[in-house]
């Protein structure tokens, strides 16, 4: 691709393909920065399963209901699901040549999507499920400080990711609190001060779900315009428009979580909105790379 036929595609204000496009003009960069991020997101996919595997061990007994089991994986599910579709986009977008797309590798990618958008609803449903669970608790009678539970396996939560043991070694220093909770089908305990909090992160997981969700489907109408040469249409720049108001809802709610103190998740958010955008450059070299070849088609 030339690099001076990014001054011919129309550029639209607003929408992250403006911001993209100088990247362009710079191809080895662009790919190896994207390619450095999907290596990143595929580092925190396994990061995410350990943490769902502690919590589900720290907050559910022994065999607890399938159900409760992948509501705990929902991070973990919701992860690779995301991961599935990026690698789905990305064939599309850039790796399979043109001639690749035959009717039966057309089919077999939109069967996997299909596979990855059932897994990434069932990911939202454990989000909003759990999120939900937070406000349905009892305060654990009798308790009245952590170390009357100590060395009774009893773990507490310490926030809303993470979970401490409460040993007769740590139970004066996990929290000062009197007043005790436990959420419902949960066997951990959490204290009065975190019912909030706790809560808060919920929230922000059921909107960052759900935005994704949203985002993905403008995608994938942007993907369809594009096959369609609809390049230019006020359809193509009103999905773009609005996916970049949602990208910036998906920005404010990885600084929340890295205000909070979950700079992890923070982490991950921005990471996510790296590899899309990864994607969003592949939508704008095809676009540049498509309008090429009908001008050149035209002036035959």
């Amino acid at each position: 691709m030339n690099a001076n036929s990014t001054e011919q595609l129309p550029s639209s204000k607003l929408t992250v393909k403006s911001l993209l496009i100088p990247l362009l003009m710079h191809p080895r960069v662009a790919h190896f920065l994207k390619y450095i991020v999907y290596l990143s997101l595929s580092v925190n996919f396994f990061v995410y399963v350990v943490d769902d595997y502690q919590a589900l061990r720290s907050a559910l007994p022994a065999g607890a209901p399938l159900m409760d089991v992948l509501t705990r994986f929902s991070t973990s599910i919701d992860t690779g699901a995301w991961m599935g579709l990026i690698l789905l986009f990305e064939l599309e977008t850039y790796t399979l040549p043109d001639e690749a797309f035959t009717v039966k590798v057309k089919a077999l990618l939109r069967a996997g999507r299909a596979i990855c958008y059932a897994l990434v609803f069932s990911a939202a449903y454990g989000y909003t499920v759990e999120a939900l669970q937070n406000y349905d608790f009892s305060e654990v009678a009798g308790v009245s400080d952590a170390c009357q539970v100590a060395d009774q396996d009893v773990w507490l939560q310490i926030n809303s990711i993470d979970y401490e043991e409460i040993t007769s070694l740590n139970c004066n220093t996990l929290t000062d609190d009197e007043i005790f909770y436990r959420f419902k089908d949960e066997e951990s305990v959490i204290a009065s001060s975190l019912v909030s909090h706790v809560q808060f992160q919920g929230l922000i997981d059921i909107c960052n779900s759900y935005v994704w969700i949203l985002v993905i489907a403008l995608m994938e109408i942007e993907v369809l315009l594009h096959s369609a040469d609809r390049f230019g249409s006020r359809l193509l720049n009103a999905v773009r428009q609005v996916k970049s108001l949602f990208y910036l809802v998906l920005i404010a709610n990885g600084v929340a979580w890295a205000a909070t103190g979950y700079l992890i998740y923070g982490w991950d958010s921005f990471l996510w909105i790296f590899g899309f955008w990864a994607i969003e450059l592949n939508l704008a070299e095809w676009e540049i790379d498509r309008l090429e070849e009908l001008r050149e088609g035209q002036a035959a």
